[in-house]
């Protein structure tokens, strides 16, 4: 059970870490990449990856072969999709020892729906800002999340 302060806020040490979590996509480079490129052929990719860069967040790729991918590191291309049980479970782990207490995904359901549960079991609050939307509206919510962070840092400037 997570540590609470005196105002009864749960925390599990001194600060929180919060990190987020981006689905991969079918699209796909031809050759070995960083995850955080080989995916660019998918405009979503390239979307949900810009959102989370202009927030400044810490971020990692779900992929379905692969499980939780750090960004610099250098996969080979496959054509899988979505993310079952045991690798949901290997990423909610390891985002647990990493000391992650709060996880943006940014995912469809067939990345979501083993994952969250998982995280949740481990204390690890999960927010979920594109949740049930189509590819379509998830483009859409991932534009205005892209300004309103770019409007903040105008006026943080």
């Amino acid at each position: 059970m997570p540590e609470t302060t005196d105002d009864a806020t749960p925390s599990r040490g001194v600060s929180q870490k919060r990190v987020a979590l981006i689905q991969c996509t079918k699209s796909k480079r031809d050759e070995r990449s960083p995850a955080s490129d080989l995916y660019d052929e998918s405009q979503l990719f390239r979307k949900m990856r810009s959102y989370v860069q202009a927030a400044g967040l810490e971020w990692y790729v779900l992929s379905a072969k692969y499980g939780l991918l750090p960004p610099e590191k250098n996969i080979e291309p496959y054509d899988e999709f979505g993310i079952n049980e045991q690798t949901a479970i290997s990423a909610a782990n390891e985002l647990e020892r990493l000391g992650v207490d709060e996880v943006e995904v940014i995912a469809g359901r067939k990345y979501t729906a083993e994952l969250i549960p998982e995280l949740e079991r481990r204390g690890i609050d999960v927010i979920e800002k594109c949740a049930g939307l189509s590819i379509g509206k998830r483009m859409a919510r991932l534009n205005t999340l892209i300004s309103e962070e770019q409007n903040d840092a105008v006026i943080d400037a």
